[in-house]
């Protein structure tokens, strides 16, 4: 009755793909039929069976094309779908995405899903997790695709340009999300269609849609040029920052998310860089550099947070476990800890232009997802990309025992359960995967098992290279793996080995265990790793153990709590304690989906001033457009370098210095909204509505902008001389960057310091002035 009244009001995650057992059940009706078929045969079939008279392209499949999706999968690459496989597909191809526990076979249901809608005439972008998975996927699914006349390719970081545009005239397209977007991002300033790849954003399935179009979502790709402008120094706040003491000279929050300088903390800083005041306009550089030092020295992790690898920092992406690769923090913090570990400091470059994830996926015509935990973000796929998401229940019965999370008061009891579980279980032969929430945890979980001579192959950030060969072997038996999030890894654990040789062995044991270290900021991920065990129908468990000195629990539980544990933690039992963890991760979700929610509003208006100004650029470099403005504003001028030259020579001179103006104008106006975003939480102590605040002023400062464009154009114009034509730009002292790079800006895990200071403006007035806290 529940879901029969969720699905009458349209409820998220509602979405019954009950409609489609009808087709599937016709279409092994047909297998005989399609089985008969040759090569030809098939394709045609394919063909019309999405041309059929009053049938959209890319709608609800027929069963006649199932069957020759099924016949196809079986003649080229060996594998024969399942009925709850073709239910995906349908479901993916009629616009939807769809939930599959982890090993019901994902990659061939989006494979078949991008067949069905290439076969259409559609451009289909399957959007993997990394490199390897869309270079992997891409080579694996090549003699389906090829069997039914379809081209397929994949894209990586390391393509170069000429083959990204060949790549990307293909049928199906196998990449990372990112890649696209910096390929888009490039695209947008070419300054002539030679120079773009020129993606097309017809068709966009994606893989661990849960991961890409929620938590990464909130990131900016970032298109980034050169400048001459050095990096800024932190070595001296850097070496003033190590000096002080904690507790002394410095204070951490409650939280752990700020730490601030104390009274004789300042006071110590001021006598040392001679007797100044920090808070004088002159010396607020130096204090900002300060404040950044100090929280890279308290608040970010190495091990943690970041790598050191050959001589450069590597951000860890906390929701796959990885390395980030060509992500950074916003410069000043990522300078900070490049000077704290004592490394090169990076220049800063100049944003061009950013896109979020989000605004990247809501521009394809049509995006589907697929992942082992989509219904628990239903509601957000429904808010932010209209996507209705349902779950196709897993083909054999959960025979995976999930025993209850047992709760430590400190990280040392922790850690010698976690070691007895998994010496245990080891002396049976017991495969055991060992979930951690960090490189420095995982290695510190290995040191303790070698020192009961238990050898572990340990898969992190630091060594993420070998990750296939290790998570395949991780079924074997008497293996001990651990690993960080394994969200995203792509590789299945099949229970003895990757072959399945000594399965029946393994199974004898109880299957895989999966030890989980640590609860994560979302029950997605744990349930993303619980899912690791109990594949396909095979046995397994599941062991949880937390500690209440975990991030999670010190960062998110209520204060009230925290004190409840620190006096009353021996006499809790294990129902209180879980408790507090619980509510500890639905609060941090809760943060989560308000800083969605937050990302999503102030980018409304940077996002419709973009397009705007891209479809303006487009008519300047096509059209003309810059030619009849400049006209208007400088006829005399123009005909003057005419007569000298040619109408042809001018137009693309005027054509290049517009192109020039409106990119340098944009970059100037996001760094202005970048900073009035940074301090427009402030307008809350005014009473003020932020986001209308912000979208206002947004409003205002876009006022005049390319009316602003066309003035600097023309008083560049004006002072060109008739033996500078024919030259380009650069001798009009006009450079675009001789080099250009793409970063994805990760959060700034310290957060932003003008919604910090707000924060404890609001704190001083609620309890000076108000009296209530």
């Amino acid at each position: 009755m529940r879901k029969w009244l969720a699905r009458a009001i349209g409820a998220p995650a509602s979405t019954s793909f009950g409609r489609f057992f009808r087709i599937v059940a016709d279409a092994k009706a047909r297998q005989t039929w399609a089985d008969r078929l040759d090569d030809a045969g098939l394709i045609l079939a394919a063909r019309r069976a999405t041309t059929a008279p009053g049938r959209r392209a890319g709608h609800e499949p027929t069963a006649d094309l199932l069957a020759v999706l099924r016949a196809t999968a079986q003649r080229t690459i060996g594998q024969d779908p399942f009925d709850e496989q073709l239910l995906a597909c349908c479901a993916l191809l009629t616009g939807h995405a769809v939930e599959m526990d982890t090993g019901e076979g994902k990659t061939l249901v989006g494979a078949l899903a991008a067949a069905g809608f290439g076969i259409a005439g559609r451009r289909v972008h399957v959007l993997s997790a990394n490199d390897y998975l869309a270079q992997r996927d891409a080579e694996w699914m090549r003699p389906l695709f090829e069997s039914l006349g379809l081209s397929v390719g994949s894209i990586g970081q390391h393509t170069d340009s000429s083959t990204r545009y060949e790549v990307y005239r293909r049928d199906v397209v196998y990449a990372p999300v990112s890649e696209v977007g910096y390929d888009v991002l490039r695209d947008r300033f070419a300054t002539s269609d030679a120079d773009r790849v020129r993606p097309e954003l017809d068709v966009a399935i994606v893989d661990e849609a849960d991961a890409v179009m929620v938590d990464e979502a909130m990131s900016p790709l970032v298109l980034a040029g050169s400048t001459p402008d050095l990096a800024e120094d932190f070595t001296h706040a850097d070496a003033l920052v190590r000096e002080l003491d904690p507790d002394v000279h410095f204070a951490i929050d409650a939280d752990h998310a700020t730490v601030s300088l104390t009274d004789p903390g300042l006071d110590l800083l001021e006598r040392q860089l001679g007797g100044v005041n920090l808070y004088e306009i002159e010396h607020t550089g130096m204090l900002t550099k300060i404040n950044l030092a100090l929280h890279a020295h308290v608040l970010v992790q190495r091990d943690i947070d970041y790598l050191v690898v050959d001589d450069t920092i590597k951000l860890i992406n906390t929701a796959r476990g990885r390395v980030a690769h060509q992500q950074r923090w916003p410069d000043g913090l990522h300078a900070a800890i490049e000077a704290k570990e004592q490394l090169l400091v990076s220049s800063p470059g100049t944003i061009l232009d950013t896109l979020t994830v989000q605004d990247l996926l809501r521009g394809y015509a049509t995006l589907v997802g697929m992942s082992g935990t989509v219904v628990a973000v239903a509601e957000e796929l429904a808010e932010f990309y209209s996507l209705g998401a349902g779950r196709v229940e897993r083909r054999l019965p959960n025979k995976r025992l999930d025993h209850p999370q047992r709760v430590f008061l400190d990280d040392h009891a922790r850690l010698d359960a976690v070691v007895n579980a998994v010496r245990d279980r080891h002396r049976a032969g017991q495969p055991i995967l060992v979930g951690t929430q960090s490189v420095a945890e995982s290695e510190k979980v290995a040191a303790a098992l070698a020192e009961i001579s238990i050898e572990a192959q340990v898969l992190n950030a630091r060594n993420d290279a070998h990750e296939a060969v290790v998570i395949a072997n991780a079924g074997e038996f008497g293996a001990v793996t651990i690993s960080t999030q394994m969200s995203g890894r792509g590789t299945d654990i099949r229970l003895g080995g990757p072959d399945e040789r000594d399965h029946d062995r393994v199974a004898a044991t109880g299957g895989l265990a999966v030890l989980q270290v640590g609860r994560y900021p979302s029950g997605r991920l744990d349930a993303q790793l619980r899912g690791r065990s109990g594949r396909q129908g095979d046995p397994g468990t599941t062991l949880t153990f937390v500690s209440a000195t975990d991030d999670l629990v010190q960062t998110n539980a209520p204060t009230h709590l925290l004190e409840k544990i620190r006096r009353y933690g021996d006499q809790l039992d294990q129902n209180a304690l879980g408790r507090i963890v619980d509510q500890a991760q639905r609060i941090a979700e809760g943060i989560r989906r308000d800083r969605h929610r937050d990302t999503w509003d102030f980018n409304r208006a940077i996002a419709r001033q973009r397009d705007t100004v891209l479809a303006h650029r487009d008519s300047v470099m096509r059209d003309g457009l810059a030619r009849a403005e400049l006209t208007g504003r400088v006829p005399e001028k123009l005909e003057e370098l005419e007569t000298a030259s040619s109408v042809e020579t001018v137009a693309e001179l005027v054509r290049d210095i517009t192109l020039w103006c409106l990119d340098e104008q944009w970059s100037d106006h996001l760094a202005h909204l970048s900073e009035i975003r940074d301090g427009i939480h402030l307008q809350a102590l005014a009473g003020l509505n932020p986001r209308d605040e912000f979208h206002r002023i947004a409003l205002r400062e876009f006022h005049g902008f390319f009316a602003e464009t066309y003035v600097r154009a023309a008083a560049i114009v004006e002072d060109v001389a008739p033996d500078q034509l024919g030259q380009g730009i650069t001798p009009l002292g006009l450079h675009r960057p001789s080099a250009t790079w793409t970063y994805m800006i990760s959060g700034n895990p310290l957060g932003n310091p003008m919604d910090r200071a707000a924060r404890e403006a609001g704190k001083w007035w609620r309890s000076r002035v108000l009296n209530i806290e």
